[in-house]
């Protein structure tokens, strides 16, 4: 059965929402939903990565962005700022910070390069998960 575009964007938004909102599993579900629906795109990839770095896991992140995101879109600077974000929070920060700053000041997605930017302005401390408590 194919999967609509619109589905798969869907999916990653409810993903992102449940990263952000603490349900991990669902997020989980959502991300491993849209990259069987999409497995060419590096962009399932970013969302596991995301919930990695949410669960305190910075070095899994690092591993998926370099080993599976990557390797599917070798050029994505989006993959490349969300690698920067992770090398910084998996206690490399010279190098995270580096391929931020390249990116910030080379960068010619516009999207990655302003990620990149406001990451680059962060404290270490400032970048590490914070979520919301829901009353």
């Amino acid at each position: 059965m194919q999967t609509s575009g619109e589905t798969v964007r869907l999916m990653m938004r409810l993903g992102y929402w449940s990263v952000w909102h603490g349900l991990y599993r669902e997020a989980a579900a959502l991300f491993s939903g849209a990259q069987a629906a999409r497995p060419q795109s590096e962009v399932p990839m970013l969302g596991m990565a995301v919930l990695a770095l949410a669960l305190n896991k910075p070095e899994a992140a690092v591993e998926l962005l370099q080993d599976q995101a990557k390797p599917l879109n070798p050029n994505s600077e989006l993959v490349e700022a969300h690698l920067g974000c992770a090398l910084r929070l998996a206690g490399q920060e010279a190098a995270g910070m580096a391929l931020l700053q390249r990116l910030a000041l080379q960068g010619a997605d516009a999207n990655a390069r302003q990620m990149a930017t406001n990451l680059v302005g962060l404290t270490a401390d400032q970048l590490k998960p914070h979520l919301a408590k829901i009353l």
